[in-house]
């Protein structure tokens, strides 16, 4: 049923109604299609068709409840992990991706942004680079306490974590040094803005990628030369999909079916984006971070994990099978086959890749500064695709304030 409804929120966000979005995982909440152990993808979609919607306040506190939630699941991970030995993954509680954790700060420092917090913002936007640098130690500790844990093995490569270049986010990064200078912290900027050139060199992009301008980029610790942050987003974030392995051992008449969750990469029409503001010439907003390609990554740290663990139920699966129907045989030959023939059907039947994450997460984080007088401005923002062609065009008219420190326009375009 979660399944359905989260096709069925895809295809919501995709027209761009994100009123209707929130009207719906409103109701999917009511009906109890996301049960107690969904709770964090819950809030997850609340927080981000409500920060589409433009209700910012109660965006940040789905957000912050979905961090909450998250941080208090990776506090139990150890015996969760056990527990999933014993059952499907879909039956434990829904702890959040890593990509989704560290991007949910991101949506949180857009918020407050919107809401004229700015120091509140520079808070969540250090969260990502500081989440992102603690994976590695998140995970050690979880490998050695399953690799003990599992008695069914003696292999001692079994447990282990995939491995990572990135350890900063770009995006984070980009927004932290904008926001240091714009509340007048210029040595952090500075600072902030290396950093932001090196996570560049390390985030994982697209060959045919143009990479931003470095001399545009040091613009940002610069804040007396903009007063207006482009945000835009494009395409959509990794969907899960379940592939199926199936190894059946004749002589010992052993069926093991392993079910895995893999991200598959959505393909966007959109390859770049432009602005043009009140009908004059169109600059380039470039891709700070290609969120799809960094959450693939990331996930990569955990796969080892997941896939260790899928073994191991199945292995345990099948040694009940077998024991069960080992021990009836010496007694009912008949019965002990059918328990065999029921064990591989149970099997089959239960062994499910857990697919669940947040749907309505985008794919690339397009951003840019500019600087606007004081009025009232009609800003088109236009997705183009590879020859060019503009694919959609987002026109938005909006009122610069002569006391405003700093105005965020937004767009996304999720197809």
């Amino acid at each position: 049923m979660l399944d359905s409804a989260q096709t069925d929120l895809r295809n919501s966000f995709a027209s761009g109604d994100f009123e209707a979005t929130l009207n719906m995982v409103s109701g999917f909440e009511h009906k109890g299609i996301y049960e107690g152990k969904d709770a964090v993808l819950l809030n997850l979609e609340m927080g981000s068709a409500n920060h589409f919607a433009g209700n910012y306040s109660e965006s940040n506190l789905y957000f912050e409840q979905a961090e909450y939630q998250i941080e208090d699941l990776y506090t139990k991970s150890i015996s969760r992990a056990i527990k999933s030995f014993l059952i499907n993954d879909n039956q434990l509680a829904y702890d959040g991706e890593d990509y989704e954790d560290i991007y949910l700060n991101a949506f949180k420092t857009l918020n407050y942004i919107h809401l004229g917090d700015l120091e509140g913002a520079l808070v969540e936007s250090r969260r990502m680079s500081y989440k992102l640098g603690q994976l590695n130690i998140r995970y050690n500790g979880l490998v050695e306490a399953l690799s003990e844990a599992d008695t069914s093995s003696t292999d001692p490569d079994k447990w282990t974590t995939g491995e990572t270049n990135i350890q900063n986010s770009s995006l984070g990064h980009y927004l932290s040094t904008l926001l240091y200078a714009k509340t007048g912290k210029q040595d952090d900027a500075r600072i902030s803005y290396n950093n932001l050139i090196r996570s560049l060199d390390d985030q994982p992009v697209p060959r045919w990628d143009n990479p931003p301008n470095r001399k545009e980029l040091s613009q940002l610790t610069q804040p007396d030369t903009y007063n207006v942050l482009i945000n835009v987003f494009s395409g959509r974030s990794p969907q899960k999909y379940q592939n199926d392995t199936r190894y059946y051992f004749d002589e010992i008449d052993t069926y093991l079916k392993f079910s895995l969750p893999e991200l598959e990469l959505f393909r966007s029409r959109v390859t770049s984006v432009q602005v043009s503001v009140n009908g004059e010439e169109s600059i380039q907003i470039p891709v700070i971070e290609h969120m799809d390609l960094v959450a693939r990554e990331v996930y990569t740290v955990k796969e080892p994990i997941i896939y260790a663990r899928t073994i191991v139920r199945a292995s345990l699966k099948a040694i009940a099978t077998n024991s069960a129907s080992n021990e009836v045989k010496e007694k009912n030959e008949a019965l002990g086959r059918m328990i065999n023939f029921f064990g591989k059907i149970a099997q089959e039947t239960t062994e499910k890749a857990d697919l669940r994450g947040w749907q309505t997460m985008p794919g690339k984080a397009h951003l840019g500064v500019i600087q606007l007088t004081p009025g009232s401005h009609s800003v088109e923002i236009q997705y183009l695709s590879k020859s060019g062609k503009i694919i959609y065009s987002d026109v938005q008219e909006i009122e610069v304030d002569s006391e405003e420190n700093l105005k965020l326009v937004e767009s996304i375009y999720w197809n």
